[in-house]
């Protein structure tokens, strides 16, 4: 698995979105710089507060001129079920799995998110009590829970601006837009 860094083209996919159709980044390129946001899974509480932070400041985001792609390993019920629970509007795209392997989804392997990073699992304490504070428990487990989640910025160009192998930082997405 090659890891991705900021400065190299960004890997290109196609893939059916649950609530947007085919979502093409090839064809999106050019148009707009391109936030792709990989979470877990639905489930995962520390996925769903960085889910709820997400929708609070997608308005940031768009305001940037910017469009969001969701990737996650959870199945289309479950999908189906956070979009309209939560109201998204932005492309959400469940992660197949690579024929004979156990937790290799397509899109996580080519953006280089294998398992979690240090940095990633050394915020998990604090994280899960942020989820304990907002009332947030654990749901159906449906992926990998080493999977890492991860964020890229895709400029006009194609090129990665933004490149982290970790948990949701809209911050530091938004210093790149």
């Amino acid at each position: 698995m090659v890891k991705i860094k900021t400065g190299q083209k960004a890997p290109i996919f196609q893939a059916e979105s649950y609530n947007a159709g085919a979502v093409d980044l090839a064809e999106m390129i050019g148009n707009m710089k391109i936030v792709l946001v990989f979470s877990r899974y639905f489930g995962c509480p520390i996925c769903q507060l960085d889910l709820k932070e997400l929708m609070d400041r997608l308005p940031e985001i768009e305001e940037k001129n910017a469009k969001l792609i969701y990737i996650t390993q959870s199945g289309e019920e479950a999908c189906k079920d956070m979009i309209e629970e939560e109201d998204i509007s932005f492309p959400v795209i469940g992660a197949e799995k690579i024929p004979g392997t156990k937790h290799d989804y397509k899109i996580y392997d080519i953006y280089g998110l294998g398992r979690m990073s240090l940095s990633a699992v050394s915020k998990v304490p604090l994280k899960l009590r942020e989820c304990k504070k907002a009332g947030i428990e654990h749901g159906e487990y449906e992926g990998y829970e080493s999977q890492s989640p991860g964020q890229f910025v895709i400029d006009e160009t194609g090129t990665i601006i933004h490149a982290k192998n970790d948990w949701l930082n809209i911050d530091k997405i938004l210093e790149v837009l």
